[in-house]
């Protein structure tokens, strides 16, 4: 794992892993990536495939933002236990919240009277995936004690 983390890359690294063409990923596998790159875990690189099914709000049914869900996850693969997990992804929550123009949390909520494929849409999908990773790194580097650049 690295001792020093920029925050800043972490957040530019999950909205261009966002943006739509041939190497496009979902907005949880774009945070997840994002935050592996960055913190370089001791865990094999197939731990970004738990993002697969988080885009468009968990499956595609509208409900929690996959870049949130992404982040949730990246915390309990680092953290390791629930009883420390639980207050961090509690936690992201509330800073993804507060720091999304709408403060939702829902896919439907954020993306409401957007349509799917517009210029509109994709640009908020990359600002809550480079808000969640932003925020998810924060909140690593405090707790595991890793230096933010």
């Amino acid at each position: 794992m690295r001792d020093t983390v920029s925050i800043e890359a972490v957040s530019a690294a999950a909205r261009a892993y966002n943006l739509p063409g041939p190497d496009h990923r979902n907005c949880g596998e774009s945070v997840i990536l994002a935050l592996y790159e960055a913190f370089e875990p001791d865990l094999p690189p197939q731990v970004v495939s738990v993002g697969a099914g988080m885009g468009a709000g968990v499956g595609g049914s509208g409900c929690i933002c996959g870049a949130l869900n992404g982040g949730v996850a990246f915390i309990g693969l680092m953290v390791g236990t629930k009883e420390r997990a639980k207050p961090l992804a509690a936690e992201l929550h509330d800073a993804f919240r507060e720091g999304t123009a709408r403060h939702a949390t829902c896919c439907r909520v954020l993306t409401r009277g957007m349509e799917w494929t517009s210029l509109e849409r994709i640009s908020q999908c990359q600002d809550q995936c480079a808000l969640a990773a932003a925020a998810t790194a924060r909140i690593l580097c405090r707790e595991l004690g890793v230096r933010e650049a």
